[in-house]
């Protein structure tokens, strides 16, 4: 469906502009650089307007994304704040168990007493690492996406028929 059609609605799947989103990615323009789409056309499918009607749709288009890029960010968030209270209540659980352990083995080498507590402190750091990384790769994954959809943003399209391509 056109994204021009008056038909065309939020949902409606757009894998042109998920392969222009992906190249971004790749080659992230600076802030300052104009971004331009250029679309080739068949002659007999250009007419007057073409482009600033695109250029209109990748627009709504881009405010769609950033409408579900929100939700799911704030569907996420509530899955990381209840990670990162899991993984503080493990890990002062565990650090508790672990020193727990140590100090009520006895002075004795016993290596499965040294073993068991080391093992516990180690668990704990463990259970507190995997929500920090699952918050800093969302943060992460965020920050593309947020300047990925601002250089978007900013995109005009040009339109060009088949025969008179831009140098």
């Amino acid at each position: 469906m056109s994204p021009t059609s008056p038909r065309y609605s939020e949902y409606t799947a757009q894998p042109a502009m998920e392969t222009v989103r992906e190249l971004l990615i790749m080659r992230m323009p600076s802030k300052q650089s104009e971004v331009e789409l250029h679309v080739i056309l068949p002659p007999d499918q250009m007419r007057d307007g073409l482009a600033a009607e695109l250029t209109q749709a990748v627009r709504r288009w881009i405010k769609v994304q950033n409408t579900l890029d929100v939700e799911l960010a704030s569907a996420g968030g509530a899955v990381g704040r209840r990670l990162f209270i899991l993984g503080f209540v493990a890990f002062f659980l565990l650090q508790l168990a672990s020193i727990t352990v140590k100090k009520l083995g006895d002075a004795s080498d016993d290596y499965f007493i040294d073993a068991l507590g080391e093992g516990l402190g180690v668990a704990s750091w463990v259970m507190l690492w995997f929500p920090v990384q699952t918050f800093t790769v969302e943060v992460w994954r965020s920050n593309i996406r947020r300047r990925r959809m601002d250089v978007i943003e900013r995109m005009t399209v040009a339109v060009f028929a088949q025969e008179t391509l831009p140098a």
